[in-house]
């Protein structure tokens, strides 16, 4: 699943390099659109695009998506997410217990709230979110001024307001629930970059966040590659490896043991 306004022809090094380890491997590799495909997008008569989506809506997007795997013969899928479409994955696995997934993957799962909290300041967010709020009282599908971005004023609180559906990374808040995260039961893989520009803490410490908080999953796997940012250019043949370490597992093996998978999270518990 792409990433914030982007769409599925996007980072196309990153796909050659992940389609050829992942056929090779006997591994089939599906990248699709979502409705929050570039800025702005049109939906029949509705606009749609990062600027307008509901991230509600993206349960219906990803359920087609793997719906269309299973058609064409696959019965087993692993949901990989980008940054957004990290959110996403994890949502529509809480969301839905869905058994046809055998695995999670959150590529550069980093909080919005948290990477705008680093680049304007908190009090400056919760003064945006506040007019935001007000702007959409008015009209949702509104857009927030121009200096904040392109988005509807709907878009930018379910982007920056804590507690939205979208939060589902909220490690910027000491106390926070994490739901989505420990409502599920799969393995789950989260990989950053040790350089990702959006981060506010070190990356060890954003692993360690997501893997206390991922009590119920089968197992962790927590993974920094170095050198690499939000996008992973120029990393991309270390993910592939990291990728390809985390799923051929989960793909060729039969199911893990309790046993077996917590001395996988053991084994994985620190980067890499």
């Amino acid at each position: 699943m792409h990433g914030l306004g982007s769409s599925f022809s996007s980072a196309q090094p990153l796909i050659r390099e992940l389609s050829t380890r992942l056929t090779a491997a006997g591994i089939g590799y599906f990248k699709f659109n979502n409705r929050g495909h570039d800025v702005v997008a049109r939906r029949g008569k509705h606009l749609a695009g990062a600027a307008f989506e509901r991230f509600g809506q993206s349960v219906e997007d990803i359920r087609a998506m793997v719906g269309f795997a299973v058609t064409c013969g696959y019965g087993r899928v692993i949901l990989a997410g980008h940054s957004t479409g990290a959110n996403k994955v994890l949502h529509y696995a809480a969301r839905t217990r869905d058994r046809r997934l055998i695995g999670l993957v959150l590529l550069g799962p980093i909080s919005d709230i948290a990477g705008e909290m680093k680049r304007i300041g908190g009090r400056e967010l919760r003064r945006r979110v506040a007019r935001a709020e007000r702007i959409a009282s008015r009209d949702p599908e509104s857009l927030v001024p121009r200096a904040w971005g392109v988005w509807s004023a709907r878009r930018y609180l379910s982007l920056y307001r804590p507690g939205e559906a979208e939060d589902v990374f909220p490690y910027y808040r000491p106390n926070a629930r994490w739901a989505a995260l420990r409502g599920v039961r799969l393995p789950v893989a989260a990989i950053v970059g040790s350089r990702d520009e959006y981060l506010d803490r070190r990356p060890a410490e954003l692993i360690g966040a997501f893997e206390r908080n991922a009590t119920r999953a089968r197992s962790f796997t927590g993974i920094v590659i170095p050198g690499a940012r939000h996008g992973f250019q120029g990393r991309e043949h270390a993910l592939g490896q990291a990728l390809l370490r985390f799923i051929r597992p989960l793909a060729g093996g039969p199911a893990m043991s309790d046993h077996s998978a917590r001395v996988r999270r053991r084994a994985w518990s620190s980067t890499r």
